[in-house]
């Protein structure tokens, strides 16, 4: 029986998400790889054998830009988090095409590199399970940012509102009020015009058809 071994996932031009954090400035590609080797059982009779593909380890290789003096950069996390087991998720920047996410136990990336420019490197994560495939749109929104975060209390502010899993968003809210109107550019960026209301901070959240968004940016009316 002919076996046949899983293949790489290559990730390029994408964004590494972990919880609420947002590397894509960071990284330049994401190879998910894995790793099995048959095992041979041989039979009662001389000569006769059987080989089986036993499930595979994967493992995730990140290439990305070493910054081991801005806190809160990937170099950053992997270095104050060693050992860590978190859940990342590597989306498409353009939003068009399906995401991983994998549960990875992190390490360090290397240090070093050329004089007067921001060394490159690569790190290789041991994955825990295998990788899950995640349609465009899918997942419970997570939000990161929304810019600008005041506006007046009559409304409509546009507001940019950055994460995941805004591409498939059914509503918009700043506080209790539904966004009078929102656009969607793309799974990691939408844009929503706040609705009037009363003066203070409103926390802002997403809804698409798997939840609401448990993660919150904030917007103060001023």
């Amino acid at each position: 029986m002919t076996q046949i071994s899983p293949n790489p996932i290559v990730l390029k031009d994408v964004l590494v998400q972990i919880g609420a954090d947002n590397f894509e400035k960071q990284v330049s590609s994401v190879t998910l790889t894995p790793s099995a080797s048959p095992v041979v059982f041989k039979g009662m009779s001389p000569g006769a054998s059987y080989s089986d593909m036993p499930m595979a380890d994967w493992v995730a290789g990140i290439n990305y830009a070493q910054d081991h003096e801005t806190v809160g950069s990937l170099s950053d996390y992997l270095y104050m988090n060693e050992g860590s087991q978190v859940t990342m998720i590597f989306k498409p920047k353009s939003g068009s095409g399906p995401s991983y996410q994998a549960v990875v136990t992190l390490t360090p990336g290397p240090i070093g590199g050329a004089g007067n420019a921001v060394a490159e490197g690569s790190v290789t994560l041991p994955v825990t399970g295998k990788p899950i495939k995640i349609a465009a749109g899918s997942g419970i929104p997570i939000l990161a940012t929304s810019t600008p975060t005041t506006g007046p209390i009559a409304g409509g502010t546009l507001v940019q509102i950055t994460g995941s899993g805004l591409l498939g968003a059914t509503a918009v809210f700043f506080g209790t009020l539904t966004a009078s109107s929102f656009t969607k550019i793309s799974d990691s960026l939408l844009v929503a015009v706040a609705p009037a209301q009363a003066a203070g901070s409103k926390p802002v959240k997403v809804t698409n058809a798997s939840g609401q968004s448990t993660t919150t940016a904030s917007f103060t009316y001023a």
